[in-house]
């Protein structure tokens, strides 16, 4: 620590933005947890990167400047709080261009499995369960590897099974229909708290059986490859 009246009222200022930075990453965050629209706490976070970014390079400047020659170092570690959400932005604006901006993915692009409870537990303001032309273009062009399941366990074991790798993958499950072989369930994510929908349809196939996914985000346009990354990995625990 610097002693006092040490650094120029701008340093203490940028420093103390730093530190604004670092605590509108957790509560925007919050926001969102406790039911404020997504926006705004998407916005907190974004916000909480843009400024920190900015707080860093005044702060890099200011080291620079000749009043603050002998204390280059300290005038330095005030850039610290503001590093944690920068990096974090980044991170995630790095891999943000990978993905196409689409929020739905099926393992059965001719025929989508369709929500049958997930209809009510979504509510009103969710995205849209409409099969769209284009979102089904896009997958095919990034995801192509995503395909049904097949599996030579009867129609029977192949629900139970789904249903044991669907709770394990930490899925609650809200219809359980063995008559039909449907299977819907959310998943709700870490840190933010966003819900997806998955559904799994069960059918008898050449003896044994064929099982389709479909997993849907609540809210957003882009899912930065979280459904698809989802659909694989029950894929691969089956």
């Amino acid at each position: 620590m610097t002693e006092p009246g040490s650094n120029s009222r701008l340093v203490t200022l940028l420093y103390r933005a730093g530190i604004v930075c670092l605590l509108l990453m957790p509560l925007g965050v919050l926001a969102v947890r406790v039911g404020v629209n997504f926006r705004v706490g998407l916005l907190m976070f974004a916000a909480s990167g843009l400024l920190g970014s900015v707080v860093i390079v005044l702060l890099l400047i200011a080291s620079m400047l000749p009043r603050h020659r002998d204390r280059r170092g300290q005038v330095l570690l005030k850039t610290l709080p503001a590093v944690p959400p920068v990096l974090l932005l980044s991170a995630i604006l790095s891999t943000a261009g990978q993905y196409p901006v689409i929020h739905d993915i099926t393992t059965d692009t001719d025929e989508p499995p369709l929500f049958d409870a997930g209809v009510d537990y979504r509510g009103e303001e969710a995205n849209t369960l409409d099969i769209k032309p284009d979102t089904i273009a896009l997958q095919k062009e990034f995801y192509p590897d995503i395909d049904s399941i097949i599996t030579e366990l009867p129609p029977e074991k192949a629900f139970e099974r789904a249903t044991g790798i669907a709770e394990g993958m930490g899925w609650e499950i809200y219809n359980s229909d063995t008559t039909n072989g449907l299977i819907e369930a959310e998943y709700t994510s870490f840190w933010f708290g966003f819900k997806d929908d998955i559904v799994i349809r069960i059918r008898r196939s050449n003896g044994g059986s064929e099982l389709d996914l479909r997993s849907v985000s609540r809210v957003g346009q882009s899912d930065l490859g979280a459904n698809a990354a989802r659909i694989r990995a029950f894929t691969e625990a089956f």
